[in-house]
């Protein structure tokens, strides 16, 4: 008759530890004040939260007097909790990925800044931020961001090749053109910096010079049809029209329903 009494009892114990956990948790700083304070402030609240639910089971149990089940709370101290630097990092990654890129930017920045300043040397947290203002169009924050890591790891064609981007983004085609080609020469089977290199010259109005990167570019991946169309595109400006229209009809047996490869080829050829 009275057996439901130790599962009520367990339930409001369990209600009340709940309610004593939000009242001494009101005090907690901000998550982006402290990360010392936020992974103390985890850990204790955590393991007194456990401890104090497992003492009251075997309590209710009758078994506290077990002590291989009594040191079961002293199991926690060498629980391994999160650093709040890498909350921070990874909010600032989703953030970066998830839904429309507006909405989710200042939480993006605000995360890799405050990662930053915990930890200085955190080479992700900077890389984070250069992609985020790259991919929100801060091309001036990003140049200066890209520079600042190629400083400390200038072997990186990554760096470079974003920099180039970074830099055609502010319409200054030279200096973008040069950091393709460091890109280039840390890494000379990658393709993406040739197309890259290619678009910088045309910029500058070198033709001739871009068309000879786009064609390289086609070599390296010659099923990308990416590269198969910007090659196409400088061709037909420099007048080379039956070459133009051999890149479009390969275009159209690798991607037979790419319309926009159609289209200029219908136009080529009436």
């Amino acid at each position: 008759m009275f057996t439901f009494i130790p599962q009520l009892l367990i339930i409001l114990s369990i209600v009340g530890i709940i309610v004593i956990v939000f009242g001494r948790a009101t005090g907690l700083p901000n998550i982006f004040e402290s990360k010392e304070a936020i992974g103390a402030k985890l850990q204790a609240e955590v393991r007194w939260v456990a401890k104090q639910l497992w003492h009251f089971v075997l309590e209710v149990k009758e078994i506290s007097k077990n002590p291989h089940l009594r040191s079961f709370p002293k199991v926690l101290s060498r629980f391994h909790f999160p650093k709040a630097s890498s909350l921070l990092f990874f909010g600032g990654r989703k953030a970066l990925r998830v839904g429309k890129l507006e909405e989710n930017f200042e939480e993006a920045e605000r995360n890799f800044i405050n990662v930053i300043k915990h930890d200085p040397h955190n080479e992700a947290a900077y890389a984070g931020l250069a992609k985020l203002y790259l991919s929100g169009r801060k091309y001036k924050e990003a140049v200066e961001t890209y520079k600042f890591l190629i400083k400390r790891h200038p072997d990186n064609d990554g760096y470079y090749s974003h920099l180039g981007q970074a830099y055609h983004g502010t319409k200054k085609y030279v200096p973008a053109a040069e950091a393709h080609e460091q890109a280039i020469a840390l890494a000379p089977r990658n393709p993406g910096y040739y197309l890259n290199l290619g678009q910088a010259l045309e910029a500058q109005g070198h033709l001739e010079e871009a068309i000879l990167n786009y064609r390289r570019a086609a070599d390296l991946d010659g099923e990308n049809t990416r590269y198969l169309m910007m090659l196409s595109e400088a061709l037909v400006k420099k007048g080379e029209h039956a070459q133009a229209q051999s890149f479009l009809e390969k275009i159209l047996v690798l991607e037979p329903t790419n319309s926009t490869a159609r289209e200029k080829l219908m136009q080529l050829k009436f």
